[in-house]
């Protein structure tokens, strides 16, 4: 579940791109870490990179959401500073991969140590639906 607020350090923070959702870790007003392509590169997804940028570059305009996690979730998630201790490590990891290695898988890797992405399993569980 997902709650428009304020984030705090260590945070799962996400933003509305109208066709996807993109995420992110929030350490602070000025740092969020991200697998994004820096500004002015965002044509090729090759450029795609671990960076660091502020929460409005994150933002783009939108608003930010964090993420409320169950209780099941709470027992497996790492402590915040273990989560950004992940984040700048992996700083400047390359990668990307729309299906395999996205934004969210890279965000739930900081959060849980595992690699996944909800919106990538809803399409391919659109399209098993669609084609049963």
């Amino acid at each position: 579940m997902w709650e428009m607020k304020n984030p705090t350090y260590g945070d799962q923070i996400r933003v509305n791109r109208g066709l996807y959702y993109h995420h992110g870790i929030y350490a602070s007003n000025d740092s969020v870490y991200q697998f994004a392509a820096p500004a002015g590169m965002e044509i090729s997804p090759e450029n795609a990179r671990v960076i660091c940028t502020t929460l409005g570059e994150f933002l783009k305009g939108g608003n930010v959401e964090v993420r409320v996690y169950t209780e099941e979730e709470l027992k497996k998630k790492r402590t915040p500073e273990e989560i950004i201790a992940y984040a700048k490590e992996h700083l400047g990891e390359g990668g990307y991969d729309l299906v395999t290695n996205n934004c969210e898988h890279f965000s739930n890797r900081c959060a849980f140590g595992v690699s996944n992405s909800t919106q990538v399993e809803e399409i391919f569980n659109m399209f098993e639906r669609f084609f049963r």
